[in-house]
């Protein structure tokens, strides 16, 4: 498989938002796990102290798409075993080894919180992965 991302070689503002939610509503979790995106944070991620899923589907569909409201958006959409998955083309999604047909690995994790007027989940893809088929 061929890595075309890996969050972990990002610049950690990517964590920015996650830890000030944290910060200020779950300073638990920083205290046990550390600030998302820090050394001590991703020790507890790949010890598997931080809960994390892989998906693998095919890329069925790439393009340009109108959604309900008929605007057009360029996505890339991918099969997950029957569950299709629509993902905005940008970014590492643009990478010239997604093409239809492609089998596609994403390693990703959540983070929730309960915050004043309810929960909120912060989603991340930690890894992607493209092989041919």
């Amino acid at each position: 498989m061929s890595l075309i991302f890996d969050l972990k070689n990002q610049p950690t503002t990517w964590a920015n938002g996650v830890n000030e939610d944290l910060i200020a509503d779950y300073p638990e979790y920083i205290q046990k796990y550390g600030k998302v995106g820090s050394e001590k944070w991703w020790d507890n991620y790949f010890s598997g102290e931080i809960e994390r899923k892989v998906h693998q589907g095919k890329v069925v569909f790439i393009g340009e798409r109108a959604d309900s409201c008929d605007e057009i958006w360029d996505i890339v959409e991918i099969d997950f075993n029957g569950e299709l998955a629509e993902y905005d083309r940008c970014g590492y999604w643009k990478s010239d080894e997604i093409i239809v047909g492609a089998l596609v690995s994403i390693e990703s994790f959540e983070i929730s919180l309960h915050q004043k007027y309810g929960p909120k989940t912060h989603m991340f893809d930690r890894l992607v992965q493209i092989s041919k088929t």
